[in-house]
């Protein structure tokens, strides 16, 4: 409530500042300063505006929409346990995630520099004429500005779905965003999100995958209207090395107050790129998201009236903690926020700088069509090409001596007659070397489940 007041009281004196100039050098020629009536009557009439650019929470864009899945990626060995895959149908897929995080945050506000409003604000000579209470507000919204905080974040994320076909999928997500003000407490926040989707992939080339998504979903903030989104999206990734992604992103957000009536609020532009690298047990990931809010166009129907622009860019490092967990990961992550477009208004204006720390678990349960299309894909690409095979007999090859019928066949990706159990990636197979743990585990649970893996 006091920031309320706050920014109503500093609203109303810059924007009668200059409707009231006329009349307070008239006021001061003729030896008679009355500012303060003037002021009052602005103040009542500026309360509804101050109120709607009012910071209610720390959430910023890319919080309710996270980075493309592929920085979230499992292999099979930070999967649940093989028992649980077995007794789940084929086609079920499921991931979770626990984000618990603290973070060093330089301006929770997100308002400008204190000098910027400064040089909006009126004469001294006419702030000295307010009494004690108005200039009280107006120290303390100026302290605002660059008032640095700890939070505590607490981020479960939970999807589960259907893979129809091994390229399409539908979906349904829900996720929770806690986070916990050590001074500033007005911003205390919990956000809730329940939505469901439909995806598809588009292979581009052999390393490149085109992803097509359609998202609904409703969005739940204390303290706030619920809200409704449409979000269509394509990501595109591509697979430099082994151990590193490239990833472009974009999704359209369609801000509507009801079901199924966006947009009626707002439109949203989110366009992402970055990469992500793999080695060991450590993970590198760096990514830019530029966001467009385009909220003017429909007036009172707007939460808060006002275009804004913003570049948020994330630079994470995190590693395994346990091999017993291999979902287990700490994390330090910086998140600098750059406000623009916004005509340096309080509250969508300024730089916030964010420092995290914390840990994550994960666990997965893929769909094994599809992550069997994927390990046959893997082990076709890691024979590479056949060596023709030496005949022992000297003299000239088959080939030479004009009988191409007798030139050895091409080898093939055959899984030795072995029990599966006894495929282990510390012997060596017939055919393939060292079998990957990856492709090991896939094999048993191919096997339990009566499918041909290859």
């Amino acid at each position: 409530m006091n920031l309320r007041r706050s920014s109503s009281a500093l609203l109303a004196l810059l924007l009668t500042a200059g409707a009231g100039a006329h009349q307070t050098a008239l006021a001061q020629a003729t030896g008679t300063i009355t500012p303060g009536p003037v002021l009052d009557a602005g103040i009542s009439n500026l309360v509804n505006r101050a109120e709607q650019i009012n910071p209610s929470s720390t959430i910023i864009p890319t919080d309710t929409l996270p980075l493309p899945g592929v920085q979230n990626r499992l292999s099979f060995a930070e999967n649940f346990q093989l028992r649980l895959l077995q007794r789940l149908p084929a086609r079920f897929y499921c991931n979770a995630t626990c984000e618990t995080s603290l973070r060093y945050e330089t301006n929770p506000y997100q308002f400008p520099m204190k000098r910027v409003l400064q040089r909006q604000l009126p004469p001294p000579a006419i702030i000295r004429q307010l009494d004690a209470f108005q200039q009280q507000q107006i120290n303390d919204l100026l302290g605002l500005c660059g008032n640095d905080d700890l939070v505590f974040r607490v981020l479960p994320n939970i999807t589960a779905g259907w893979a129809i076909t091994p390229k399409t999928r539908a979906y349904c997500n829900y996720f929770l965003i806690r986070d916990q003000l050590a001074h500033n407490v007005r911003l205390n926040t919990v956000i809730q999100s329940i939505g469901g989707g439909l995806q598809r992939d588009i292979p581009v080339t052999s390393r490149g995958n085109l992803q097509a998504e359609f998202q609904f979903r409703e969005l739940y903030q204390s303290g706030q209207q619920p809200v409704f989104d449409f979000l269509p999206g394509l990501t595109f990734s591509y697979v430099l090395t082994p151990r590193t992604v490239l990833f472009a992103n974009a999704i359209l957000q369609l801000r509507g107050k009801r079901f199924f009536q966006a947009p009626t609020r707002e439109i949203d532009p989110f366009y992402t790129w970055g990469a992500l690298y793999q080695k060991n047990s450590w993970t590198f990931s760096a990514s830019t998201t530029l966001v467009q809010n385009f909220r003017e166009p429909f007036r009172q129907n707007a939460s808060i009236p006002v275009n804004n622009y913003s570049f948020i860019c994330d630079f994470e490092v995190s590693r395994r903690v346990l091999k017993a967990l291999p979902g287990l990961q700490a994390f330090i992550r910086v998140e600098p926020i750059y406000n623009f477009h916004s005509n340096n208004r309080p509250g969508l204006s300024g730089m916030d700088f964010r420092l995290f720390g914390g840990l994550r678990m994960a666990v997965a349960k893929p769909a094994l069509t599809t992550a069997l299309n994927q390990l046959r894909q893997q082990l076709e690409e890691q024979e590479g090409p056949p060596e023709p095979k030496k005949s022992p007999r000297t003299g000239p090859s088959p080939i030479e001596n004009g009988n191409p019928d007798e030139q050895t066949s091409k080898p093939q990706a055959v899984v030795p007659l072995v029990p599966a159990h006894e495929l282990i990636a510390s012997s060596p197979q017939p055919i393939h070397g060292f079998l990957p743990e990856t492709a090991t585990q896939a094999i048993f649970v191919a096997e339990k489940a009566n499918q041909d893996p290859l």
